[in-house]
């Protein structure tokens, strides 16, 4: 699907409030680019009642436009948190990406739980809103789907290898995230496809993943980074599913009063 669309800061007239204003162009569009446009509607529709994922307030759909009114995310997004840690040289604590994991995790967690894969996380599509985590973005998300999906250096093994996306390819996405949270820097920057197949079927490939996480971090985070980070995507269901196991029985999910990711 072709990206197509203008973004606005809005306000209402009745509330003052702030929200974005996402407008797709329709004027020559081809059918399958407007069924993008509309399935992306239908999914934030669909997980609206979860507040780890940014909402969809309303939409407007004229003959040669539509447009989706969302939710303003006043702290923008954790790419340029981690952007304005880096260049003050400001790392995450632990405590800060094990708060901002449980909350992706509680977002994703509602996502799956509704058929769905959302197929590009990444920190520019993770956002932050008075203090709390919001997965947005959901333009090439797709529901059961097994098509390769989402950005070169954010894919699965199996995502570039076998053409084969599903939910724990989603959950080698977290380990990108937390990857950048414990680095201030991306785990990958190929430049084609063949460059990750190359880096996966590396013998060093684990040991590339852990080599630059400080050793300020403890054994658990490190393991759940390298466990996410996997080829093998099993692996990456047993660390979520051990880690969620551990959590505080106490622990308040907002999405669910279920602690199992799965």
């Amino acid at each position: 699907m072709t990206s197509n669309s203008e973004i606005h800061l809005v306000k209402s007239l009745d509330t003052n409030e702030t929200f974005i204003s996402k407008v797709y162009d329709l004027y020559g569009i081809n059918e399958n680019d407007l069924k993008g446009y509309m399935n992306e509607l239908y999914i934030m529709k669909k997980l609206e009642n979860c507040e780890n994922i940014v909402k969809i307030v309303d939409f407007i759909k004229k003959d040669d436009s539509l447009c989706f009114i969302i939710e303003f995310c006043n702290q923008g997004d954790l790419y340029s948190d981690i952007l304005r840690r880096k260049i003050n040289s400001e790392h995450y604590s632990e405590n800060e990406i094990f708060n901002i994991l449980n909350q992706i995790l509680n977002g994703l967690r509602f996502i799956h739980k509704n058929g769905i894969i959302h197929g590009d996380l990444k920190s520019t599509n993770i956002f932050i809103k008075d203090d709390k985590i919001k997965i947005g973005d959901f333009g090439i998300s797709q529901k059961g789907s097994n098509k390769n999906l989402g950005t070169l250096n954010f894919l699965s093994y199996e995502s570039i290898k076998l053409n084969k996306t599903n939910k724990l390819s989603d959950l080698f996405q977290v380990g990108c995230i937390l990857y950048e949270l414990a680095t201030l820097s991306s785990p990958f920057s190929a430049n084609n496809i063949n460059d990750m197949i190359r880096l996966f079927e590396d013998k060093n490939y684990k040991n590339y993943i852990i080599k630059n996480i400080s050793s300020f971090y403890s054994i658990q985070l490190v393991n759940i980074i390298s466990k996410l980070l996997s080829l093998n995507a099993l692996d990456r269901l047993e660390v979520i599913s051990n880690y969620n196991i551990s959590r505080n029985d106490d622990t308040e999910m907002i999405c669910s009063n279920k602690l199992a990711y799965v």
